[in-house]
């Protein structure tokens, strides 16, 4: 059962309790001192919004994670060119430019899944 609709039972069962003791009580008013329609639909909105914070949370999460792979590779490369064993510099160059267009393959994807996630 989600959060949304355990606000929603409470609500009504808080409601239906109120309407139970006015009848009780031998006063019949169909009066709502409560207004379970307007505080519903700020219920709903609120979650609405949480949603896309929890959305928007995770994407930055996601893209942190993204981010520290890519300095952490980034690193290993650099210490490898730094190596005084510098034998054999063309498969690291060529090894660099396969990383980089590996690199720029994944931010372009990246990049177009955040747009399309920005357009919805």
């Amino acid at each position: 059962m989600e959060l949304k609709d355990v606000i929603l039972s409470t609500l009504a069962e808080m409601e239906d309790e109120h309407i139970i003791e006015k009848h009780t009580s031998g006063v019949i008013e169909k009066k709502e001192s409560f207004a379970a329609k307007p505080v519903q639909k700020t219920v709903e909105q609120n979650y609405d919004e949480n949603e896309e914070d929890e959305d928007e949370q995770l994407s930055n999460n996601s893209e942190v994670k993204y981010l520290s792979s890519i300095r952490e590779r980034l690193l290993v490369l650099f210490e490898g060119f730094q190596a005084p064993n510098n034998t054999n510099i063309e498969a690291k160059v060529d090894m660099t430019l396969n990383f980089l267009e590996y690199v720029l393959a994944t931010i372009d994807s990246r990049v177009e899944m955040l747009e399309k996630g920005n357009k919805k």
